[in-house]
């Protein structure tokens, strides 16, 4: 018992994560706790679970993941975390994630990439930040996008045009979305991280032809998401659909439901954001 427990604890401390974050809702929090004291064991399947759930193999588990996978996971666990922040607005859990990618060493050309992709997205995560650009600040992310640089990690690129996306024009934005759209045809074969990105982009995009009175322009991307698997990381994009069809089909009641249920839980700066009407092309 006690030698699972102090490879779970090792482990949660190489990714920098929680308790609560490392017990991944798998099992609760107090056992996880005893678990890593060596009070209680764990079963074999809510190991593997916890393990899947954080992307380590069963074999990296008891035979040692070096300091550099270990970095780089602990970066990815850091990178969902940021997405999420970014798309709320949460410029104080920005700051504090940036800070923590850039206190991990060494700092391989994997984390350095991730803190330039953190700090473009930080000074343009929101609406205000994008109306400021020129043409030639809007040039260049284009560029830091479609680089060659950048076509080893799709992710990356992924999760640069949901944060960026208002600096395309609709014709380059639909492109963007569509092309998403055709070389993730099988949701079902999209790990995880990466899909998370895929329904920010799609989220983003209609968000903002919603905005504009161009609801015409998503509807490929609503029966995407549609499509998505229903896992709990996805469960926000799925109620965001459901409040899109019913701007749509006028169920207002639906409407300032689910407006509502964002709000109390805590996302009254992402409500802010959300279109309340639907603007017919």
């Amino acid at each position: 018992m006690r030698y699972i427990g102090s490879k779970l604890k090792q482990l949660r401390h190489d990714l920098g994560l929680t308790q609560t974050e490392m017990a991944a809702g798998v099992i609760s929090v107090s056992f996880y706790s005893k678990v890593e004291r060596g009070y209680h064991d764990i079963g074999a399947e809510e190991l593997i679970e916890i393990l899947q759930k954080h992307n380590i193999s069963f074999q990296e588990f008891f035979s040692g993941i070096s300091k550099e996978d270990a970095n780089n996971k602990r970066v990815n666990i850091l990178l969902r975390k940021f997405v999420k922040a970014a798309n709320v607005d949460d410029d104080t859990e920005i700051n504090n994630i940036i800070s923590e990618i850039e206190n991990i060493k060494p700092r391989t050309p994997f984390v350095k990439s991730e803190i330039l992709l953190t700090k473009l997205i930080a000074n343009t995560h929101d609406e205000d930040a994008l109306r400021k650009l020129n043409e030639k600040e809007k040039r260049e992310i284009k560029k830091i996008i479609f680089q060659e640089d950048t076509d080893e990690n799709e992710y990356i690129r992924i999760a640069m045009i949901a944060n960026t996306i208002r600096v395309y024009s609709f014709d380059e934005a639909s492109f963007l979305i569509s092309s998403i759209i055709r070389r993730y045809k099988d949701v079902d074969k999209i790990e995880g991280k990466l899909l998370l990105a895929i329904s920010a982009a799609m989220t983003n995009f209609i968000n903002w032809c919603f905005e504009n009175g161009k609801a015409n322009l998503c509807v490929k991307a609503i029966k995407y998401l549609k499509a998505l698997p229903n896992t709990v990381e996805l469960a926000f994009t799925k109620i965001l659909v459901e409040y899109y069809e019913s701007l749509i089909k006028g169920k207002f009641d639906d409407v300032k439901l689910i407006r509502n249920l964002f709000t109390r839980a805590g996302y009254g700066t992402f409500v802010n954001k959300m279109v309340d009407k639907y603007n017919k092309p």
